[in-house]
């Protein structure tokens, strides 16, 4: 039977894509520090190619971007974008700042603050999960190892993401793209087939749109059709299949809806550029056992 029709546009984004992007956003970590200063802190002006997070953990600060000034004390927390101007300047007292560097994007390649653009400024309560992780990343950095520091931080800097999502979400100042109530839905059922076969016919008919519906609403959301983003969750599936190292390419193809395996390692490497072999090989040699 086929299925009745799903919750009907509207013009705001649901918090069934925000759970969406809580459980699928990738989050890559690429600059992580601790400054801390008993005679204040400067920064000379800069732009960054990531979205980097400073948060204030003892004194105060003012950051300026774009020449919009920003104080921020203790339990203050600024995401400056890529590509803008900035700098920071603070009085001589002691301070200690945490900062992380990070891109956070979907299975498609979607930049998640594009499309769910959060504050720049807010203050997190103490008393909040939010703080309690950003209380451990600055804490990572009284370990004796420092390799062992930066081996945990990516871990760290994944949940600090998540957790502001929903903590600005919480608060009612995470800001809103148009996203249709659908595109989630078709989003969430097509994580479900990564590991079979799936048509543009087979999602409208599980939907109750029609195939020209479904490439609208994604392409004006997210930018490419259902099936493109359907193929790039498939791949990055996959290249965490051959990161774990368990699983043959044989299996790996058969787990992502591929029969033919041969096939498969055509696509993976017509996406990552390289073949499965050489894209496990590369891991290894980043996180060697």
């Amino acid at each position: 039977m086929d299925r009745v029709k799903l919750t009907a546009p509207t013009t705001v984004a649901t918090q069934p894509f925000l759970e969406f992007v809580l459980g699928h956003a990738q989050v890559k970590t690429n600059v992580c520090s601790c400054p801390t200063s008993e005679d204040g802190y400067a920064l000379q002006p800069r732009t960054v190619p990531d979205y980097n997070l400073i948060f204030v953990r003892r004194g105060e600060v003012t950051w300026v971007v774009e020449d919009q000034e920003f104080p921020l004390r203790r339990g203050d927390l600024i995401l400056v974008p890529p590509a803008v101007r900035h700098h920071a300047h603070g009085p001589p007292k002691p301070i200690t700042l945490g900062s992380i560097h990070v891109e956070v994007t979907l299975p498609g390649g979607q930049n998640v603050f594009e499309l769910l653009p959060p504050p720049r400024v807010r203050h997190v309560s103490e008393d909040s999960r939010l703080s309690r992780y950003l209380d451990q990343v600055i804490s990572e950095w009284d370990r004796p190892d420092w390799a062992q520091t930066m081996l945990t931080m990516s871990s760290w800097s994944r949940l600090v993401v998540l957790e502001l999502l929903r903590h600005d979400m919480s608060m009612g100042t995470l800001r809103q793209c148009s996203i249709d109530p659908l595109v989630a839905q078709v989003l969430e059922e097509m994580n479900h087939r990564i590991d079979r076969p799936t048509t543009l016919d087979d999602l409208a008919k599980w939907s109750g749109y029609s195939p020209q519906y479904l490439n609208r609403i994604f392409g004006r959301t997210l930018g490419v059709t259902p099936l493109k983003y359907l193929g790039r969750m498939k791949m990055e599936r996959a290249a965490q299949m051959l990161v774990d190292g368990r699983f043959t390419v044989a299996n790996i193809a058969a787990a992502v809806g591929f029969e033919d395996p041969y096939y498969f390692s055509r696509v993976f490497r017509q996406h990552f550029g390289r073949s499965p072999a050489q894209y496990r090989d590369a891991a290894s040699s980043k996180y060697p056992s």
